[in-house]
């Protein structure tokens, strides 16, 4: 892990304001194909990697081996991201999958809005055929923050299912030869876009996103949206109520001068 190489060698007590400072400043992604320069990492990257040294230097202090809680600033937020798949183009998206295993996983996904991880972790026994719904949330998993759902099948996921199904070879419903597909799909889902023609480049997160996008467009209340989403209720009004065309309308109306 990148922290741990370049934190590794020091104590805790030695971590600080600059070492954090530094190490954001520096931290690049690894080369791709093509890359004749060192490329910054996301924003969202090194947030997850500050949050998991902030709980590290927390859990130390818990434990009585630092004074007081560590002081470190955290990175900014990078704006909420505007692109989205269109329902036609998440149409086209499915249709121009080839193998069995992307489909099920492209249709999940544009269906429920479930993390990539929930559904590559999904399991045929979580998936109660009498009632119709999905159960997102692994037995021995422990809760944290990103919750899991359990949503209701749409008519067309449950064809897809069905049809997956068929196909089912082991225990998992994302599975490649009867094994399960752990942190995979990058590649074969980019194959997907290009075969659909899309004008931009999505990744699996894009599809929770847009669905999370036509809920508000479609002005889902909140509270519904949230649980489906298994996403926190702040979070869905502050990113996506943008997108509810009738968000502050009633106001520009009667707005004048």
């Amino acid at each position: 892990m990148a922290l741990d190489r370049a934190m590794g060698h020091l104590r805790v007590d030695q971590i600080e304001q600059r070492i954090w400072d530094q190490y954001a400043a520096t931290r690049v992604r690894k080369p791709r194909k093509g890359d004749d320069q060192a490329i910054p990492v996301a924003a969202g990257t090194l947030r997850r990697e500050f949050n998991v040294l902030r709980a590290t230097m927390r859990r130390v202090w818990k434990d009585g081996y630092l004074v007081r809680p560590p002081e470190i600033e955290p990175p900014r937020d990078s704006a909420p991201r505007d692109r989205y798949l269109t329902k036609a183009e998440a149409r086209r998206l499915l249709e121009a999958c080839e193998t069995p295993h992307v489909r099920a996983f492209v249709a999940i996904a544009i269906y429920t809005g479930a993390r990539k991880g929930s559904i590559l972790a999904l399991t045929w026994d979580r998936v109660d055929w009498d009632t119709g719904m999905i159960d997102f949330q692994e037995a021995n998993r422990p809760i944290t923050g990103k919750r899991r759902s359990i949503v209701p099948m749409t008519r067309a996921l449950r064809a897809e299912m069905e049809k997956a199904r068929e196909y089912a070879d082991g225990d998992f419903v994302i599975h490649w030869h009867g094994k399960q597909v752990p942190t995979g799909l990058r590649w074969s889902f980019s194959k997907a876009c290009e075969r659909a023609q899309l004008t931009w480049k999505p990744t699996p997160h894009h599809l929770k996103h847009s669905v999370a996008s036509w809920f508000a467009m479609d002005r889902v209340p909140i509270d519904q949206a949230a649980d489906w989403l298994a996403t926190d209720p702040a979070t869905l009004r502050r990113v996506y109520r943008k997108f509810d065309p009738a968000y502050l309308r009633e106001i520009a109306d009667a707005f004048e001068l």
